[in-house]
């Protein structure tokens, strides 16, 4: 498993979900003061560690 490739997935998809968190309160569809703003980027993180984990081991052989 490649480590390295699941870490800069996961920086990756917190950064994009932070950005739509922030677009989401600029554009006046959430408030700032809500936890969305703060829940967005933690699952984007966990999301990507996911996505990672799951394309790490689509060239390994089964078994």
């Amino acid at each position: 498993m490649n480590v390295g490739k699941i870490i800069g997935v996961a920086v990756l998809g917190f950064f994009f979900l932070l950005f739509v968190a922030i677009d989401l309160v600029l554009f006046g569809v959430i408030q700032l003061n809500s936890a969305v703003v703060t829940v967005l980027p933690l699952l984007g993180l966990v999301g990507g560690g996911a996505l990672g984990a799951m394309a790490g081991k689509k060239g390994q052989p089964a078994g």
